[in-house]
């Protein structure tokens, strides 16, 4: 069985988690402006508020969903609050009819360079509407794993939340049957990563509600299978100094992001570093909403979003605006 159509379904059952987000487009209060970078980071947008600046910033990462939807979605609840977000897209699929949105970036999510976030903050700190030292970080699902790897390796960033986080660096997808990459690569060097196990086999046979793929399985299977690489493949978040929020849920079907939330926190209490942790028993990976009714999240995950999302609000303040 070829990989592709299961490995573009991977890709497309993480959409939901940003569904919440783009909701919430249609209420958030307009920007002023926007800009686009250009051929440094293509399909990347910064939008400012209404208001004369220099504005704290927040660049945005979305998920597996690729190109720029989740991040637009996104973006209107961050202007609304009064900051500059810039929009980053780091791979652009083309699965099945559906065309390549940005064919400057990866088809594959396959090792995403973690120095592209380097890039984007430079970018914004060079500006003379940005306030250079008040620059964070808001990732979601696999945007939150390229949160987490930018605070570990880069520096300059003064808070990163990670929604529906994980605490190790996954294989990749989408580069051709029986290749099997790392999601991202460091200083042109594939990541340790943890594989996928029985992928293939639980599209064949889904085991989610609905009918649906419960793709957590082949990422547990896979970690469960591998500790060696699963500890290689470690984020070595006790290393990132900055401020870190994560949210996560005990009954997420995508991956374990509750576990995986609370393996953050532990191991950046046991190294004394600042962090908010927000772990949610009943809740799944729709987590990134402000709380607003939606068909994408159940009530467990509704109620979650309304403490998430005033806590990040008042995790951001606290270390880009004071």
């Amino acid at each position: 069985m070829s990989l592709r159509p299961i490995l573009a379904a991977i890709a497309l059952s993480f959409a939901p988690a940003l569904e919440v987000a783009v909701c919430a487009q249609e209420t958030a209060a307009p920007a002023t402006s926007e800009i686009l970078v250009g051929d440094a980071l293509p399909g990347a947008f910064l939008m400012t508020p209404q208001g004369d600046g220099p504005f704290p910033a927040i660049i945005l990462f979305g998920g597996s969903e690729g190109g720029d939807r989740g991040v637009r979605g996104l973006a209107p609840r961050f202007l609304a609050e009064g900051y500059a977000v810039l929009g980053v897209p780091y791979y652009s699929p083309a699965w099945g009819d559906r065309p390549q949105q940005f064919p400057a970036l990866p088809r594959a999510f396959a090792e995403i360079p973690v120095e592209g976030a380097g890039t984007a903050r430079a970018w914004l700190a060079a500006r003379s509407d940005i306030r250079a030292g008040d620059i964070g970080i808001y990732g979601v699902s696999k945007g939150a794993e390229y949160a987490l790897l930018a605070g570990a390796y880069l520096d300059g960033f003064a808070a990163i939340a990670a929604i529906v986080p994980t605490d190790v660096v996954w294989e990749g997808w989408g580069v051709g049957d029986g290749i099997r990459p790392s999601s991202f690569s460091w200083q042109g060097k594939p990541l340790p990563f943890v594989p996928y196990e029985g992928m293939g086999e639980e599209f064949a046979n889904p085991t989610g509600p609905d009918g649906r793929p419960r793709l957590r399985l082949p990422h547990d299977n896979g970690r469960n299978a591998n500790p060696e690489r699963a500890v290689a493949a470690r984020i070595p978040v006790e290393i990132i100094d900055e401020p870190v929020l994560v949210a996560g849920g005990d009954a997420d079907l995508v991956w374990n992001s509750g576990e995986m939330a609370q393996n953050i926190a532990e191991r950046r209490a046991a190294a004394g570093l600042p962090t908010v942790s927000l772990v949610f028993t009943d809740a799944g990976h729709s987590l990134s909403g402000d709380g607003s009714p939606s068909k994408y999240a159940t009530p467990a995950e509704v109620a979650a979003q309304n403490v998430i999302w005033p806590e990040t609000l008042k995790f951001f303040a606290a270390h880009l605006k004071d």
